[in-house]
């Protein structure tokens, strides 16, 4: 891209190289009437002169192509500056946001009464040699015969690695008391600060809310302003799902998607702001879902230990899970509406994050989507 501004400087007459800004500065030289001599470059006078005169030249040019002209454009502004477009457009970044939602805490023994405290710990096995933490808002407490209690936690970081889906917070220090987050768990999002190329899109999507008609764009500005809600990952509906005049709007999220009362919270905003572009009856909806069970078969090299096949059946248990929206701890090729997710590619990139793996077997062949989102029902990972 540093090539298409540095061409418009040489359409426009503008030396962009040392020579060219040499042969510049002789040229004015000689204009000017200049009787300099003794002008060769082994000269340590003009040796002196063209350093005095060029160098900081060609610094500048490249500054201009490098670091100025990009932040004239939204496809190249950077870090420093695309925050200003943003507010040009009354379009704010998103900034990271801390996880809240609901875990559920079971007790074997249901005599008395028993208080799980404000700031209990509930954490997850380790996936990728990272622990993700969730912590109780309040003290809650077990009444006397009651053996299943609801508590609302935060998240030890704002990130968005900790959407995870259900039954990865399964740890507690509790004695005799079980814990895990069920369905449905999550109340609001974490979220990292908003990735440069996301908000690209954002702004982008701006553009359309300077017009008088709400199209696809305006709607995608409005949802996309939430937080876990990218512009790129928002399909419409338009054949009157409900009837004339009504769009469904399919909302895809990085990690698992939460609860039904975020997605209301979203419509509440749709339906206030008077938007009607697609007639009076807009919904936002999460990507629907197709369940599947898989069962993943690993042969090892001999040479491993059972100690380590452990370990790295554990590895490709989480990798598969990321691979399928559960969690981020792998960069994985992840599901995706209207594609073919495909085990082959599964296969390689698990070869790649796992050494020892010596074949690999799926269940299941390749998966292809429509409006949809593929996820797993049950995952096993065996031996062969």
């Amino acid at each position: 891209m540093n090539e298409d501004f540095e061409q418009v400087l040489i359409d426009n007459g503008v030396p962009t190289t040392e020579a060219e800004i040499t042969d510049k500065f002789r040229t004015v030289l000689a204009d000017s009437g200049s009787t300099i001599a003794n002008n060769s470059n082994y000269s340590p006078f003009w040796r002196l002169i063209s350093a005095i005169a060029t160098k900081p030249f060609l610094w500048l040019v490249q500054l201009l192509i490098k670091n100025v002209m990009p932040q004239f454009f939204l496809k190249t502004v950077g870090e420093s500056f695309i925050e200003l477009w943003g507010d040009s457009y009354n379009c704010p970044r998103k900034q990271s946001q801390f996880l809240k939602g609901r875990v559920v805490f079971t007790r074997t023994d249901t005599v008395g009464a028993f208080t799980v405290p404000a700031g209990t710990v509930v954490y997850t096995d380790l996936i990728n040699n990272t622990i993700y933490r969730v912590f109780t808002d309040i003290d809650t407490v077990f009444k006397d015969g009651e053996v299943g209690l609801i508590v609302s936690v935060t998240s030890e970081n704002a990130a968005t690695a900790y959407n995870l889906e259900a039954g990865y917070f399964s740890k507690c220090d509790l004695d005799g008391v079980s814990v895990t987050n069920p369905d449905d768990w999550i109340d609001q999002v974490g979220a990292d600060v908003e990735e440069i190329k996301a908000y690209r899109a954002r702004i982008r999507n701006a553009f359309n809310t300077l017009s008088h008609y709400h199209t696809d764009g305006v709607y995608k500005f409005l949802i996309s302003s939430w937080v876990g809600v990218q512009a790129d990952k928002i399909w419409f509906q338009h054949d009157a799902p409900r009837g004339p005049g009504t769009a469904n709007a399919y909302l895809l999220f990085d990690l698992n998607a939460p609860a039904q009362s975020y997605l209301e919270t979203i419509n509440r905003q749709i339906s206030t702001e008077g938007h009607h572009g697609h007639g009076d009856d807009v919904i936002a909806y999460n990507m629907p879902e197709t369940a599947h069970d898989l069962i993943t078969t690993l042969y090892f090299s001999d040479a491993l230990l059972d100690e380590e096949k452990e370990i790295k059946k554990a590895a490709v248990y989480n990798a598969i899970y990321a691979a399928f929206r559960g969690n981020a701890a792998y960069e994985m090729t992840k599901t995706a509406p209207f594609s073919r997710f495909s085990f082959t590619n599964l296969a390689g990139e698990l070869y790649d994050l796992v050494d020892g793996i010596e074949d690999i077997e799926f269940s299941l062949n390749s998966i292809v989507s429509e409006l949809s989102i593929p996820v797993l029902s049950s995952l096993s990972v065996v031996e062969g």
